[in-house]
């Protein structure tokens, strides 16, 4: 226990100070689409959301309807959005044109339902300020504001932070014989601090230990996926596709019989740099960001074919993942619990820092509060386990974003949190 204890001290001082970094740029970040939705001066579009398959169907209406509207500009890409029901379509000058190709291109949103094709949005904010700040902790938050090292650097921050977790889980029962749950010393001394550095590490220890996992994943998928992308463009060999260019609408026919168990994301018309692509989802996992790019070539017998490379599982699997940090707090109350939770994890690491400190220090430590009714051996493993259950229904209940599952998981985190108040308040001395 001696070895772990010097590990868990010494991987928590080397990343303690980047945790806490991550921890409180993570703060105004879970608000970050709350701010951005009250920061716009034109709020996007939504018509509801509707089924990926239905607005794809509607997508060559929207593209006639585009070419008849505005003649002088042409389609260069469509994503879609199941969430708003709409299809985004990318607007640039066509050849000839005043300004030349490609200048002031336009974004269009279009509901198929509805045959509504409104500005998706200008990016005018009223705070510059707040939208700066904004970009700045995201930046943080991801990358150090240092770009790929950065976040290569915080991915391995976050491995570290997770096995200074496990060590502290590993010595809780060292730690805890005879000891009552909850109980404080009170003052200023290392074992107050270490009380609740204790009391709020088991508190926050699932939340936390989620979060460094799938931040681990997060970096992992970013970076795996640039390195996807970049092998899937080399499955191009070195030609041009034969005349007449491919168009958007024998994409989608094409996606549609080619790849009929996967759904599509997005389609990219050919440039004079790259030639047409589409990027569809893996078919185990649609809801995905990111997915397979597609790279279309015309040959020279008229025929369309496709070069590509399948998403590797590992990618697939760190995608899902990743759901854990950013896709189970949708709800305003949800929010406001994770940033609890986010100012509690960061006490954590305060107090910790505090009672080493304080060790050095000659000053009188008062005992522990021992729980009278346990043997000299017993450890508390009741409340340790009740708080890693309720965390794991309140981190997973949510990933649908559906009124039964938040409503569960914000009740698993209401009774987690009430739990934690009334044993605080019996171990008071």
């Amino acid at each position: 226990m001696r070895l772990i204890y010097r590990l868990h001290r010494w991987i928590s001082a080397i990343c303690a100070v980047f945790f806490l970094l991550l921890v409180l740029t993570g703060l105004p970040l879970l608000f970050n689409g709350d701010a951005a939705r009250w920061n716009a001066l034109e709020p996007r579009p939504d018509f509801g959301e509707a089924s990926p398959r239905v607005l794809w169907a509607g997508a060559a209406a929207g593209i006639s309807r585009i070419e008849r509207e505005q003649p002088e500009r042409r389609v260069q890409s469509i994503a879609v959005y199941p969430e708003r029901g709409l299809l985004i379509y990318r607007l640039t000058r066509t050849e000839g044109a005043h300004g030349g190709r490609g200048a002031s291109a336009l974004s269009y949103a279009y509901a198929p339902q509805d045959d509504a094709l409104v500005p998706w949005s200008s990016g005018a904010v009223k705070s510059p300020a707040l939208a700066s700040f904004m970009g700045w902790m995201h930046h943080l938050h991801m990358r150090l504001a240092l770009g790929e090292g950065g976040m290569i650097f915080l991915g391995i921050m976050c491995f570290l932070s997770f096995l200074s977790l496990a060590g502290g889980a590993l010595l809780y029962p060292s730690f805890m014989k005879r000891r009552l749950f909850g109980g404080m010393r009170g003052g200023a001394s290392a074992g107050s601090f270490f009380d609740w550095h204790i009391f709020l590490g088991v508190l926050t220890a699932v939340w936390a230990g989620l979060l460094t996992l799938s931040g681990i994943a997060i970096a992992a998928y970013i970076l795996g996926y640039g390195s996807y992308a970049s092998d899937a463009a080399k499955s191009v060999p070195q030609r041009t596709s034969a005349p007449p260019a491919i168009t958007l609408t024998e994409m989608l026919a094409y996606a549609e019989e080619h790849f009929p168990a996967q759904e599509l994301l997005r389609l990219e018309a050919a440039d004079a740099a790259s030639p047409a692509v589409l990027t569809l989802a893996d078919a185990a996992r649609p809801q995905m960001f990111r997915g397979q790019d597609v790279y279309l070539l015309r040959g020279e017998d008229g025929d369309i074919e496709h070069f590509t490379k399948p998403l590797p599982r590992w990618l697939v699997v760190c995608d899902a993942v990743r759901d854990l940090h950013l896709h189970n707090h949708a709800t305003m109350f949800l929010k406001i619990v994770w940033a609890l939770l986010d100012l509690l994890c960061a006490a954590v690491i305060v107090t910790g820092f505090l009672g080493w400190l304080q060790r050095s220090r000659r000053s009188k430590e008062r005992p522990p509060v021992f729980d009278a009714h346990v043997g000299t051996r017993s450890v508390p493993w009741k409340e340790p386990l009740s708080f890693a259950a309720l965390s794991l229904i309140g981190m997973t209940a949510p990933l649908g974003d559906t009124f039964a599952g938040n409503t569960i998981g914000s009740a698993a985190w209401l009774i987690l949190l009430a739990y934690a108040f009334a044993l605080w308040r019996r171990g008071r001395r």
